[in-house]
């Protein structure tokens, strides 16, 4: 009997004693088998011929396997697994198993070497996704087509160790003929399936070979191969939680508006973040190693922590700037030893005006539409009418550039609505041929074309039943198939491909086009009665250059999300690039402005954006600009004199708090202050 061992992060196989053989074979769930097949040559036939078996004898795991490819009408003779996908589909499952599995895998196949064995691992969708065996077994392998990409579901090959084990969720032997299909009746495998740490399958540890090989020890072998790989995606997972949490909580400790230091129980500074350092004027130098009395009263924290233990915050007086409201939070252990101490640092609050109350409530995000960021009016208006228009179950089409976010006003129409709690079902009409848009959209019955699922298909409209619909790019749907869309929109009932009865779909219909489709209809490209239908409500979703400041809104929070994602310090833009971006016509909208700003932010070499880390063509866009030009953009942004009157008004806001002003401009307090400098603005 031979097992798994592990000497410390390495994983190996050893050859146990018979006695401790025995042991470990108490403790499987399954006893390892060895056997000849449950059943014979006889019995698979009068079962795929008649549909029963003898009473008795036969395992009922393995006749549930063999009803369920029957009822998903899996083909018995012999065949080749047909079901491929290119290795790049499983690349993400293939990376982990790489960082997880190499081990494991080399160790398990020491044991097997020479005895033309094959192990296999897939994902939990039975996707091959490695073997390694002797050569011999491996070319045997190829002419059933089991390899990687390969689909070993039940669904696929009918009943086999792997499919069998990924359906029920536990270990599985198949021998010779309880395979379902004919082809693989010289074969014999034992597979067990690897869950995730939350108990879901993850993947599926195999070992094959003819069934005339040794597959005594295969069981003992995947058992414990499975579970070391359970073990190993554990420490995976913690691992990659702990790298996500130190990045999120580095991000808020760097990006909150309020200071904070933290300090050791002698009073030394241990870390401070950027606020901590501008609020007490000493933007970019680190505090780190300072004695906390040289910035505020700790004394005043020392004569409290004389007493009994205490946990409330102690206000402090800050000598850099005695305006700066700080607070002192003492951090004890377990033993009720004060280890550490937190302090914030933050500046005065006042009170607000029931007008800026009002203010905020306006500006505040309509409800299903918070992810569509704006400021502008005309967004504003655009935004308010698809709120509207949510409310109703008529049809809505929207008029937009590409890139100008079509789906994803789409999905705010979804969330604002009384259907929020239904499907959203996106189709873009342009990825499919005439022949196949009919059964896309409307599903197709059993045989209703060659190469039809078995049991048929629902389409999409099924789909999004109860739900929203979007059919975006409407104006790619080709013309002769456009009249079976007119009948859906006036009847609100499908008829399937292939069949003859209606079905109901209570459906609310978005459609999406980048194109003027009343154009479209004047050149007979488009029916004008399908306009109509669709025209019921039309919403036009501005270009970005028509959008103003909303530019710099969507470019400042894409950055911070790119450096948050990336784990970068936060950046801020170049007075200069500001300029640049509102000077470009953004033909891409704003999936080119995403581009451009992900573009930037790889250049990147300190927490400043600048103009050569843009791309090079917009830059070349923006110098080759005929000067008329130019000063046509210059009237009509006039830049410098309304970012100079916004930040007034944003200061005249917040009663000229530098921090909350900062923050509603969506820029830092460095920045603030530099721009109030050279604009002449007093605080």
């Amino acid at each position: 009997m031979y097992s798994l061992f592990r000497d410390g992060d390495n994983f190996g196989i050893r050859h146990d004693s018979p006695g401790a053989s025995e042991a470990q074979g108490a403790m499987l769930p399954l006893g390892s088998r060895c056997k000849e097949s449950s059943v014979n040559y006889a019995h698979w036939k009068q079962f795929m011929e008649k549909g029963w078996l003898p009473e008795g004898g036969i395992e009922k795991a393995l006749v549930d396997s063999w009803r369920r490819c029957l009822d998903m009408g899996v083909d018995h003779a012999p065949r080749s697994c047909w079901d491929f996908i290119p290795m790049k589909q499983l690349e993400p499952f293939t990376s982990v198993l790489g960082k997880i599995g190499a081990d494991i895998v080399s160790a398990t196949y020491n044991a097997i070497k020479g005895k033309q064995l094959l192990i296999t691992i897939t994902n939990a969708n039975g996707r091959v996704a490695q073997t390694c065996g002797d050569l011999e077994v491996l070319r045997q392998a190829d002419k059933l087509n089991f390899g990687p990409g390969a689909n070993w579901a039940e669904e696929s090959v009918g009943t086999n160790a792997i499919g069998t084990a990924l359906a029920t969720g536990r270990p599985m032997q198949v021998f010779g003929e309880e395979h379902f299909c004919l082809s693989h009746h010289s074969w014999s495998c034992t597979a067990a399936p690897v869950l995730d740490p939350h108990g879901n399958v993850w993947g599926c540890f195999d070992i094959s070979g003819e069934k005339n090989a040794d597959h005594s020890n295969s069981l003992s072998l995947v058992l414990q191969a499975s579970r070391a790989m359970e073990q190993r995606l554990c420490q995976f997972y913690c691992s990659e939680i702990e790298g996500k949490m130190s990045s999120l909580f580095s991000s808020m400790f760097n990006t909150v508006m309020m200071g904070i230091i933290t300090l050791d129980n002698t009073g030394h500074v241990i870390s401070s973040n950027s606020a901590a350092e501008s609020l007490l004027g000493r933007p970019g130098c680190a505090l780190r190693g300072r004695q906390a009395s040289s910035l505020f009263d700790f004394d005043t924290l020392l004569a409290k922590m004389k007493h009994a233990s205490m946990s409330e915050p102690v206000v402090l007086k800050c000598f850099a700037d005695p305006s700066l409201f700080v607070r002192a939070i003492p951090i004890f252990d377990t033993n009720g030893s004060w280890n550490d101490t937190i302090v914030t640092i933050s500046e005065p609050q006042r009170p607000r005006a029931a007008a800026a109350t009002r203010n905020q409530k306006k500006n505040a995000p309509v409800q299903g539409f918070e992810k569509v960021l704006h400021s502008s009016a005309i967004m504003r208006q655009a935004v308010q009418q698809a709120a509207n228009a949510a409310r109703t179950p008529s049809t809505v089409l929207l008029y937009g550039e590409s890139g100008t976010g079509k789906e994803l006003f789409a999905k705010g129409i979804h969330q604002a609505g009384p259907r929020n709690k239904g499907p959203f079902v996106a189709v873009n009409c342009g990825a499919f041929s005439g022949e196949l848009i009919q059964s896309e959209l409307f599903g197709y019955m059993e045989g209703a074309f060659t190469g039809a699922m078995k049991r048929g298909r629902i389409g999409r409209f099924e789909k999004a039943h109860t739900g929203v619909l979007f059919l975006d790019e409407i104006s790619e749907m080709p013309l002769q198939q456009q009249v079976n869309l007119l009948r859906v929109l006036e009847e609100r009932a499908i008829v399937p491909v292939g069949g003859n009865d209606t079905r109901s779909v209570d459906v609310k219909v978005i459609a999406g086009t980048n194109k003027n489709l009343w154009n479209l209809v004047e050149k007979g490209e488009f029916r004008e009665d399908l306009y109509y239908r669709l025209n019921v409500v039309g919403i036009s979703i501005p270009p970005l250059r028509k959008r103003g400041e909303d530019i710099l809104l969507l470019a400042r929070q894409r950055l911070h999300r790119l450096c948050a994602e990336f784990s970068l310090r936060q950046a801020e833009f170049d007075p200069e690039v500001e300029q640049i971006l509102m000077g470009y016509d953004w033909p891409g909208n704003v999936r080119e402005l995403f581009n451009c700003l992900e573009h930037a932010v790889n250049n990147l070499a300190g927490d400043m954006v600048l103009p050569e880390y843009l791309p090079s063509y917009l830059m070349d866009r923006c110098r080759d600009k005929p000067a008329v030009e130019q000063d046509a953009g210059a009237d009509e942004f006039q830049l410098k004199k309304r970012e100079a009157d916004t930040i007034r008004e944003a200061l005249e806001f917040h009663d000229g708090n530098i921090s909350k002003t900062a923050k509603a401009l969506g820029i830092g307090r460095n920045t603030l202050y530099a721009k109030m400098e050279k604009f002449h603005i007093q605080p």
